[in-house]
């Protein structure tokens, strides 16, 4: 992933404007994309420092006003490799040996006499049982500098430029202080797998449908922790991890408050589904253009029409391509997985599997649950829905939802953390307020569960 100081932008009246690529900078960009990964290829089984020098000469003849873009790619390209240390011996028990051996050597010697360090390499090879032309090698084999290129990458030029192209808007959100994203799907199970990819990062959210959008449209708020969404660069991380998921969605918008730069200036970045489409449509077109025998000519009116036919077929064809997760696909995390896995093997009677609905509440918001449980018998599902790591304001959110009528029986499993009485929910109310400590109980959830079942409300 790109760090801020990567990123190729620019502050325009309180925002951030990344500079896309224009078609001699994409030109541009697959050239010397082209170049590190051949150098890369070329240098399998070299040290990281002559990879290094093969890299600032593939990058030599590159524009001086794209530095960023250059090292935005050689970092994307460095991650891709495999490195290891190349060594035989424990290189800090070889220093340790061969240095301390080396001071004992010069105190034994006569005035005058000359230090030999052959003699001295030697001894403490046969120290450690070890040649000793293998010295030299392994000393300092754990410096960055000494690791071996092992694997090269497994990406082509297009790829490097449009994970790039991905990275800068990514490093950008880890420094956000505040989310607002807007997204429209055909697919409801598509939006149902950006929640889930919001939950298993751990994202606090917000979400309410967007009056009068047919498409599923939604408004998601994303926010921190008692505002440690402003202290914590991995709840940042989190974010631009969880980035990917909104991009799959056929429409979507993003406003970002972020703290930008050393002096964590406030301003304010704005990214749809244009933009980040954008790119990839003017690379298509710089590629034809790049090979076409005549580069000055324009292209006939006809032409640019069916070219702009193809590219929209080419997104209804992705759209419809994207597949939907099933529930068994679904992003759980660790915690939810592990309180599934108990509820399956406890014997309780229910039967629990990953959640794939939304209980909306018009003009409340909206619940997300994470786990479906049935057992025989049981017409309707009871959910739930694990607040772990929220705040106390979504789960009083939550309670308000459910006394409003989510139309479905809930079982909301709270951290004792948060410091809220199982006693705010009303036992009136079809659902229940599980409260833990520190981790869930597969029988009490699954307690929960009977209980609300038997009730008769």
């Amino acid at each position: 992933m790109l760090t801020a100081d990567l990123v190729d932008a620019r502050r325009r009246d309180g925002e951030l404007l990344l500079r896309p690529l224009d078609r001699d900078g994409r030109v541009e960009a697959l050239a010397v994309g082209a170049a590190l990964l051949e150098a890369a290829h070329a240098c399998v089984g070299k040290r990281r420092e002559e990879l290094d020098e093969a890299w600032d000469a593939a990058a030599d003849g590159a524009a001086p006003k794209r530095f960023k873009m250059v090292a935005g790619l050689r970092k994307l390209v460095a991650d891709a490799c495999g490195f290891e240390a190349e060594t035989e011996v424990d290189p800090i028990e070889l220093r340790r040996v061969l240095f301390t051996h080396a001071s004992e050597a010069r105190r034994a010697r006569e005035e005058g006499e000359r230090f030999d360090r052959d003699a001295v390499v030697a001894d403490a090879a046969k120290l450690l049982a070890i040649p000793p032309e293998v010295v030299d090698r392994a000393l300092f084999s754990d410096l960055r500098s000494e690791h071996v290129l092992r694997a090269p990458p497994a990406l082509d030029a297009a790829s490097l430029v449009e994970a790039w192209e991905l990275g800068q808007a990514q490093a950008v959100l880890l420094t956000a202080v505040r989310i607002t994203c807007e997204v429209s799907s055909a697919s409801p199970g598509l939006v149902r797998a950006f929640f889930a990819k919001l939950k298993f990062n751990k994202l606090l959210f917000s979400a309410e449908r967007i009056a009068g959008d047919e498409a599923h449209g939604w408004r998601i708020v994303i926010d921190g922790p008692y505002s440690m969404f402003d202290a914590v660069t991995k709840y940042g991380l989190r974010l631009a991890i969880a980035f990917p998921a909104l991009r799959v969605l056929e429409r979507w918008s993003l406003v970002a408050d972020i703290k930008w730069g050393k002096a964590r200036e406030a301003l304010v970045f704005r990214l749809s589904c244009d933009d980040a489409r954008a790119p990839a449509e003017r690379g298509g077109a710089a590629a034809e253009v790049a090979s076409a025998p005549d580069a000055a000519a324009p292209a006939p009116a006809s032409r640019t029409v069916d070219a702009a036919k193809t590219r929209r077929k080419k997104k209804s064809a992705k759209a419809a391509a994207t597949p939907i997760p099933s529930p068994e696909e679904l992003h759980l995390s660790d915690d939810v997985r592990e309180l599934l896995d108990g509820i399956n093997r406890g014997g309780s009677g229910w039967r629990a599997r990953p959640a794939s609905v939304l209980l909306d509440v018009p003009g409340q918001g909206v619940c997300i649950p994470d786990l479906e449980l049935r057992r025989d018998g049981e017409r309707q599902p009871i959910y739930v829905e694990v607040l772990g790591y929220w705040s106390r304001d979504a789960v009083f959110r939550r309670v308000e939802l459910a006394e409003r009528g989510l139309g479905a029986r809930v079982v909301f499993a709270v951290s004792s953390r948060l410091r809220v009485s199982a006693e705010v929910l009303d036992e009136a109310i079809a659902s229940a307020l599980y409260v833990y400590k520190g981790k869930m109980s597969p029988r009490a959830v699954a307690d929960h569960a009977t209980r609300i079942a038997g009730s008769k409300r």
